[in-house]
């Protein structure tokens, strides 16, 4: 069983950050960057928003199919009884309307279709987008943030609970910015290497430039609150180095500095040598944006496990709990 309830934590944290970061990248940084390029990029845009859609559709499938997982690994748990009983006695319905993950479990669900509504309805209402695009940033983010009630934050009692609830939803949104855009952005400079207009190519810049300001506000939002929970969670180095929970929290901390490093290795060297000279992207530094393609898909390496072990620590009473 917890196995089963870390990989579909996993999953789930996965499909909803990536569901956040796709329509973020898209309404934040790609669509702001074309307004303002001087050339015709519709196209690549138009490109940019198909395949976005396409992704969202299989990655609410999977957000929705491993939420209903979740809820049965919980009101197993919580009843006793394996996945069918639990299913059959009618105690997993008895779990949703009388339990704070339940009601936030119909919560999500009614977030999610609504969700689902309006990306149907962007892609059959063409005058709309603009507004829908908006819509759907902002529930994914909704979907995303409302993790923070599932976490152990939430058991938290007293003044300063609300301080780490607050720290911990603050923390998830950081994390659909970066590196919850990172999937799109990787996917936005293979259509940049694989297309022949100079005036995609130019593209690239700007959005580089937009992304770069993003992650950086988010990594800084992300180690502060991060810090903040470690205080709650840990409350010491001692507990840091010697408690289980602990250990995979530093090891989190590693992966997480590692991804930095790759994010300050395309920010203060890759980047500059792109933004300097966009014009003949096209001729000679298609390389750089090839170094660049990789760096950003060994940091999404690195995130799928940061994630991975952030499931981990949810099964995991922490320190300061016990």
């Amino acid at each position: 069983m917890p196995l089963a309830l870390i990989l579909v934590r996993w999953l789930h944290l996965l499909a909803s950050m990536l569901l956040a970061g796709l329509f973020l990248f898209e309404a934040v940084i790609v669509l702001p960057a074309a307004m303002k390029a001087s050339a015709d990029i519709g196209h690549l845009v138009g490109r940019i928003h198909r395949l976005t859609c396409r992704t969202a559709l299989w990655t609410l499938l999977v957000a929705l199919l491993s939420w209903f997982a979740w809820s049965c690994l919980v009101a197993s748990t919580m009843t006793g009884d394996n996945l069918i009983e639990c299913l059959q006695t009618g105690d997993w319905l008895t779990v949703l309307t009388g339990t704070q993950f339940g009601h936030l479990w119909l919560f999500r669900i009614v977030v999610n279709l609504v969700f689902g509504i309006n990306l149907w309805l962007m892609s059959t209402i063409p005058e709309q987008r603009s507004v829908r695009r908006l819509t759907l940033a902002w529930l994914s983010v909704i979907g995303l943030v409302s993790l923070a009630w599932v976490g152990h934050a939430a058991a938290g009692s007293g003044p300063l609970a609300a301080i780490h609830l607050s720290g911990d939803a603050l923390h998830l949104l950081a994390f659909a910015f970066w590196p919850g855009t990172l999937a799109p952005l990787a996917v936005f400079l293979f259509l940049i290497l694989n297309s022949n207009q100079v005036e995609a190519i130019r593209l690239a810049a700007p959005v580089l430039r937009r992304f770069s300001v993003s992650s950086l506000i988010a990594v800084a939002v992300m180690a502060l609150t991060g810090l903040l929970n470690g205080i709650f969670m840990v409350g010491s180095v001692h507990a840091l180095l010697t408690s289980a929970y602990g250990q995979l929290l530093a090891s989190k901390i590693i992966l997480f500095c590692a991804m930095i490093g790759f994010g300050a290795w395309n920010l203060l060297w890759l980047k500059p040598r792109i933004t300097r000279d966009p014009l003949n992207l096209n001729i000679g530094n298609q390389r750089v944006i090839r170094l660049l393609l990789k760096n950003v898909l060994r940091e999404i390496a690195l995130g799928t496990v940061v994630i991975l072990i952030v499931g981990v620590l949810g099964t995991m009473p922490p320190p300061m709990h016990q």
